[in-house]
């Protein structure tokens, strides 16, 4: 009874807050409008500190702290300058064009804090730098090279003060990159346990730290790595001992900062929620259920005590934890509670889930398999199709955004194409009054001159926008037909392979056949999608994309394995062709795979038996990389070439690539371009080339 007494009050507090995120939107708006009208700069500190934790979920949170260092920065308000250094620093960080911007904020932490309680914090921001970079770097070669650098660095003396924070920055970073030493080099599986001494170290030398605000920013995140390494180590009482520690480090801060009182909107039980559920994994892996349970209550009871907003927010956590810990010990109805706690949340707009549709369609397929579990067969049929109907709903709401934001911007271009034509009129009767005047004042040869000049430039504005209109209106035209054309064979698989799974009688394993169908075509539907909004987010693009140096062969030879994985079961013989000698050209890895994805998609759709071969060839003397894919497929008729990159070409639904249109539009950013070999005749033959100097 006690247990459905705790449910009825979560769910009672869940319709009591209904109104908070409501409320938390109109209160930053309004902060919003106060900022807008304040001058003094302590008042818009204060009120860039409170939009900036109001915000703390969203996007927004860092720009406003943007704004707020800098103000912040410019009357010497360093404990403003500390708050806004820790997103920035992490967000920047992984981000090489983004460096310029980080070693101004660091300098400004460097100049303003030293004699300060915020005193260390250029070394906090200088470690976060460094341990954020190495952890976004998946080039194994350019990791490699970082971790060296990092370590070389720390090791340099002379480049460090010899201080508690630098000591501690040191520390962390020379163990970080020793993991990624570990991994790539040295090939130890658990690179983290190696670097335990040294974050043991780091950990200790925290509680050194005279200032609250430095000492939690330094503790949390060397807590992050000893943990990690714990946990490879499967010291899972040490992990637990130095997260009961962490906890402890929490409470006193929030208790000894009294500069909080600046903070109303600070989401504090949101530091809470990490270290809990890391407790509650590492006695999961002892098997010890009692200590899961005593720690799952506190967690609870923490996460019940809280207010606003920030209840409504961590409570999502809770209720995911909840239902997964008591799907794993088989205690599957309550485990549905949970579910259906979290359902009710979601389906208020509340929490993190709001923002995250696949947590959302997970935790009602996960709800439908407890069920199942559970033996309640008809419950989980019925919650099986809401699944579904879920994923319809989250697919139609996304199309419609994606669908509503091209239509947007088509009506903003055509809105400064009016906004043009407006100030050419305004411009020219500003000109012909001048030119009057000139007339007046006997310069009429030298205004008619300007007059003409200017009237130049005002028309080929009216070119330049009339064409960027057009631009727009066709990209709409081939993304909308794109996804039209694309989505309906996947979604009727999926509808057919679930009907079939709800219909049929077969044991469990041709159910799990059935839905790795579905898993299947889903995965299909989503990477189609994905790379589609890829392509599309070009249509946008005012800057020239950044190159860096590729290797061709690798990248080739993926793709053609991948394709082959795909295709595996048909008769079709995957073939590559390469030179002797390396190829490294310097262009957008991302969107150079996407085109050779969607040629070798091309290729299988239309090559139901024989080969498809992919080669590749410099041409030096014509600054040219060529990059072929030949099937022996049908071919194209000859009727059909002209339309063949226009929008209602490309690759099926069944494929993950791109329309040809696409394609070209996205080889014209790469200044190269992609073509069908009209003179082969066994099948199809598509070339795509791209200089080999930009």
């Amino acid at each position: 009874m006690s247990f459905f007494r705790h449910i009825f009050l979560v769910i009672c507090v869940l319709l009591c807050s209904a109104p908070g995120a409501r409320a938390q939107r109109q209160l930053s708006d309004s902060l919003q409008q106060r900022l807008a009208h304040t001058a003094t700069p302590q008042k818009r500190v204060q009120l860039l500190l409170d939009l900036k934790d109001i915000n703390e979920d969203s996007n927004l949170n860092l720009v406003y702290s943007i704004q707020l260092f800098r103000e912040a920065a410019a009357i010497g308000d360093t404990y403003a300058m500390a708050v806004a250094a820790v997103p920035v620093v992490a967000q920047y960080a992984p981000y090489p064009e983004k460096e310029d911007s980080l070693r101004h904020y660091i300098s400004k932490l460097r100049e303003l804090t030293p004699g300060t309680p915020e005193e260390g914090m250029d070394a906090f921001a200088e470690m976060s730098d460094g341990f954020y970079r190495l952890r976004s770097e998946y080039d194994k070669e350019k990791a490699l090279w970082l971790a060296h650098a990092i370590s070389k660095w720390c090791d340099d003396d002379a480049a460090h003060p010899d201080n508690v924070f630098h000591r501690v920055k040191r520390l962390l970073l020379k163990g970080h990159a020793g993991v990624t030493i570990g991994y790539y080099e040295k090939g130890i599986r658990y690179a983290f346990v190696p670097q335990t001494e040294l974050w043991e170290e780091a950990f200790e030398l925290t509680r050194q730290m005279p200032g609250t605000v430095v000492r939690h920013n330094f503790s949390s995140l060397v807590y992050y790595v000893l943990s990690g390494a714990y946990n490879q180590a499967k010291s899972y009482d040490k992990q637990v001992k130095l997260t009961a520690d962490y906890i402890d480090l929490l409470d006193s801060y929030y208790a000894a900062e009294d500069r909080l009182d600046r903070r109303p909107w600070l989401y504090r039980d949101n530091s809470y929620v990490n270290p809990f559920r890391q407790l509650i994994r590492c006695t999961l892996n002892t098997g010890r259920d009692d200590l899961t349970e005593k720690h799952f209550e506190e967690f609870r009871q923490r996460m019940l005590n809280a207010e606003g907003e920030n209840l409504l927010r961590n409570k999502t956590y809770l209720y995911e934890l909840g239902y997964l810990w008591k799907g794993i010990r088989g205690n599957y109805d309550r485990s549905v509670l949970y579910c259906d706690s979290l359902i009710t949340m979601i389906g208020q707009g509340k929490g993190y889930f709001r923002m995250n549709p696949a947590k959302i369609y997970q935790v009602h397929r996960d709800r439908s398999l407890m069920l199942a579990r559970a033996g309640r067969s008809e419950e989980s049929y019925a919650a099986y199709e809401r699944t579904w109907e879920v994923q319809d709903s989250i697919f139609n709401a996304g199309q419609r955004e994606r669908s509503e934001t091209i239509r947007l911007r088509h009506d903003m271009d055509r809105r400064q194409l009016a906004e043009t034509h407006a100030l050419i009129r305004n411009r020219m009767a500003a000109l012909i009054s001048f030119i009057a005047f000139g007339v007046l004042l006997l310069g009429t040869g030298v205004y008619l001159a300007l007059a003409l000049r200017r009237n130049r430039r005002l028309q080929a504005d009216i070119a330049r926008h009339t064409r960027k209109a057009q631009e727009s209106e066709h990209m709409k035209s081939i993304f909308v037909n794109t996804i039209c054309r694309g989505i309906g064979p996947p979604l009727e698989a999926i509808d057919r392979t679930a009907h079939a799974l709800m219909t049929a009688e077969a044991p469990a394993a041709g159910r799990m056949q059935l839905l790795e169908e579905i898993r299947g075509n889903t995965d299909i539907l989503l990477s189609k999608l994905d790379n589609m909004l890829e392509a599309a987010s070009l249509d946008s693009l005012t800057e020239r994309l950044r190159f860096e140096p590729v290797d061709i062969d690798r990248l080739c030879r993926t793709e053609l394995l991948t394709m082959y994985r795909l295709r595996q079961g048909q008769d079709i013989e995957c073939t590559i062709k390469t030179p002797e000698e390396a190829c490294i050209v310097p262009t957008h890895p991302k969107y150079f795979t996407l085109v050779v994805r969607a040629m070798l998609d091309n290729a299988g759709k239309f090559t139901s038996k024989g080969r498809i071969t992919l080669s590749y060839e410099t041409d030096p003397g014509a600054n040219e990389l060529r990059v072929q894919v030949t099937d022996t497929g049908c071919g194209i008729p000859p009727e059909r070439r002209e339309e063949l990159f226009g929008p209602l070409s490309g690759p099926s639904s069944e494929s993950r690539g791109l329309s040809l249109a696409l394609c070209r539009m996205i080889a014209g950013h790469l200044a190269g371009s992609i073509r069908l070999d009209a003179g082969y005749t066994q099948g199809a033959r598509f070339i795509f080339t791209i200089p080999l100097r930009p």
